[in-house]
């Protein structure tokens, strides 16, 4: 396995309800695009399901597709996100789904975890390539 680590931020957010039931949490969708830099150089464009509770922590479950390149190697593979978002501080896990990579990164595998938060944000993957 090798260790993939660097920053993202993000590109462009935008967010909204689709459950409005009075007394119950809100529901919302994003699409969400995010800069990767580092080890990963490319592009995030991920589809977000979140639920806000009273307090505003959050939980998120989201699809990412990355475009980049890894070293010598470049094309496209899905990730799985879930995380939660609490005290303006965002973490959560990245897994990558087996089957879906393009180009060199096609057979790419592994896992790893990210946090953002005000001061910046970054990723930490273990992956085979």
């Amino acid at each position: 396995m090798t260790q993939l680590e660097g920053t993202f931020r993000v590109v462009s957010w935008d967010e909204e309800r689709y459950d409005a039931a009075d007394g119950q949490p809100t529901f919302t969708h994003a699409r969400v695009v995010h800069e990767l830099t580092g080890a990963i150089e490319g592009e995030v464009s991920i589809c977000y399901l979140m639920v806000y509770r009273p307090d505003q922590t959050a939980s998120f479950v989201g699809l990412a597709t990355i475009t980049a390149s890894i070293g010598e190697q470049s094309g496209s593979f899905v990730m799985q996100d879930v995380g939660m978002s609490e005290n303006g501080v965002s973490k959560g896990r990245w897994v990558i789904l087996p089957g879906l990579g393009s180009g060199g990164l096609r057979d790419i595998r592994g896992d790893g975890h990210f946090a953002s938060s005000a001061e910046g944000a970054s990723y930490l993957l273990d992956v085979s390539l």
